[in-house]
């Protein structure tokens, strides 16, 4: 040993003796190397739950949870993991499993709005309209809350289950308000004009969606049932051959070809 040490750690000076020193030593190095294991796991987590995301959006759901559950098993208190893995779910029907995860992540956050808005979504899916519409009246009272379009988008659709269909417009008119590029609000908006036999103003709305997403097929399947409602035979017809255009192969196209059959 040397004299600086012999010199600083000296127990006769009432300093810290070499032996403590060492154990300093000691707990630095592991705390750093902890450290540096925790943040090498959460990379890792992040990694797995980005990969999942991509999976989910490319509805390869099985690969999804398989890399979800990697980053929650990784990362068991990010809430957004969590919330994730919990709509993965929701896609593959298992409510029980979505709300499970949603719930915990709430738990973790309790201000997390844009989890309680996914809460919402899995009792819509359930039918538990009341449930989905006491979720998203909470997400909003987060005056932070970046996307509230989104729950006023799941109190309407609630309420069009109930057959309330003032409040549901009323509710997808302020979901447009507040953004008005989301086109699932304003083909919401036409469903519930056609449910209050109000098939001319629903017409205007699915079309507003189709200028938003000229792919939207359901669009132009419901704007040619209300054309037949208006007896405009040569627009309905238009409209229904848009939807085989864009899915010769779907149940809608089928539907559009009988329709098509029936106005000639």
């Amino acid at each position: 040993m040397n004299l600086f040490f012999k010199r600083t750690f000296s127990t006769v000076s009432g300093t810290l003796s070499f032996k403590g020193f060492l154990c300093l030593v000691i707990a630095v190095f592991l705390f750093t190397a902890c450290a540096h294991r925790l943040e090498k796991r959460k990379k890792g987590a992040h990694t797995h739950y980005r990969l999942g995301v991509v999976y989910y959006k490319d509805h390869r759901i099985a690969e999804s949870l398989k890399e979800l559950n990697l980053a929650v098993d990784m990362d068991p208190k990010e809430p957004s993991y969590r919330v994730a893995l919990g709509m993965a779910y929701l896609a593959r029907g298992l409510t029980t499993e979505a709300k499970k995860h949603i719930n915990e992540a709430i738990r973790l956050k309790p201000d997390f709005s844009e989890a309680r808005v996914n809460l919402a979504a899995v009792y819509l899916r359930e039918g538990d309209w009341d449930g989905a519409i006491a979720e998203c009246t909470r997400a909003l009272k987060n005056i932070y809350y970046k996307t509230p379009e989104a729950a006023y988008i799941n109190i309407g659709w609630a309420y069009y289950n109930k057959g309330a269909y003032r409040a549901a417009l009323e509710n997808f008119k302020k979901s447009v308000e507040l953004n008005p590029r989301v086109p699932l609000a304003r083909y919401n908006t036409g469903l519930t004009l056609e449910k209050m036999n109000m098939p001319g103003k629903a017409v205007k709305a699915y079309d507003s969606a189709i200028r938003l997403n000229p792919r939207y097929l359901e669009a132009y399947y419901r704007k040619g049932v209300a054309l037949v409602k208006l007896k405009d035979r040569p627009g309905a017809i238009a409209a229904f051959k848009k939807v085989i255009e864009l899915a010769p192969g779907s149940e809608k196209a089928a539907s559009a070809r009988d329709y098509i059959e029936l106005l000639k």
